[in-house]
């Protein structure tokens, strides 16, 4: 009973959990002395350009787009941390996902989740 307990605590925590995200406001230029908003998103991270409506991943795990204002809106793909006892929470960067390993070896991964 306990253990059937504890994977619905887990499994309410990680749905609860929410990824971090940041709005970046549209650019803008001076153009012969007249002040213009750029119409194109610019990924802070390797300074690719996307075009309105795009919708890109990049490398540091961050789902982005772009809307038609050339603002631009990223969130964390990772996601929050459930907090598992007994388990810490290791990001993987290949796969954009967290895996949890036992807190008193890390090399075992918790077989819970």
């Amino acid at each position: 009973m306990k253990v059937l307990l504890t994977v619905a605590i887990s499994c309410i925590t990680l749905s609860l959990c929410h990824g971090a995200c940041f709005v970046q406001k549209p650019k803008v230029e001076m153009i012969k002395g007249k002040l213009v908003i750029v119409h194109a998103c610019i990924d802070p991270y390797d300074n690719s350009k996307y075009a309105p409506g795009s919708k890109w991943n990049t490398e540091n795990c961050l789902r982005c787009s772009c809307n038609n204002n050339g603002e631009m809106t990223c969130c964390d793909r990772y996601g929050g941390i459930a907090v598992v006892e007994g388990c810490e929470a290791v990001a993987d960067p290949e796969t954009c996902m967290y895996k949890f390993y036992k807190t008193d070896d890390p090399s075992v991964p918790c077989p819970w989740i």
